[in-house]
């Protein structure tokens, strides 16, 4: 069979949702999309920070961490610069720059 410029052959046809929409155009939630899921890992983890002191996984790797270290030295980012840090995991990274002295 011969695929369009897309990749898909003629032969596929998707399934049809009980509304008559195609499958593919439906969207299959998962639970790491909702709110719900986040809230309670962010929740399980503050707790265990609180009971233990442990900041929990370092999501993106302690390399990963260290470059991004090393990218702000490298730029002489002042110490008292605004960083966002936005999904990016727990917030390990910005516990890590509140508590060094990476700019000396």
């Amino acid at each position: 069979m011969n695929a369009d410029a897309e990749g898909h052959s003629g032969a596929v046809v998707p399934a049809q949702s009980p509304e008559g929409s195609s499958a593919a155009d439906d969207f299959v939630p998962s639970a790491l999309g909702t709110r719900e899921h986040w809230d309670a890992v962010y929740e399980r983890e503050l707790r265990t920070f609180q009971e233990y002191g442990d900041t929990g996984e370092i999501w993106f790797g302690e390399e990963s961490m260290n470059r991004l270290i090393r990218w702000m030295q490298k730029h002489k980012i002042p110490l008292d610069a605004s960083v966002l840090d936005i999904g990016t995991g727990n917030g390990v990274f910005l516990v890590e720059l509140v508590g060094e002295t990476w700019f000396l």
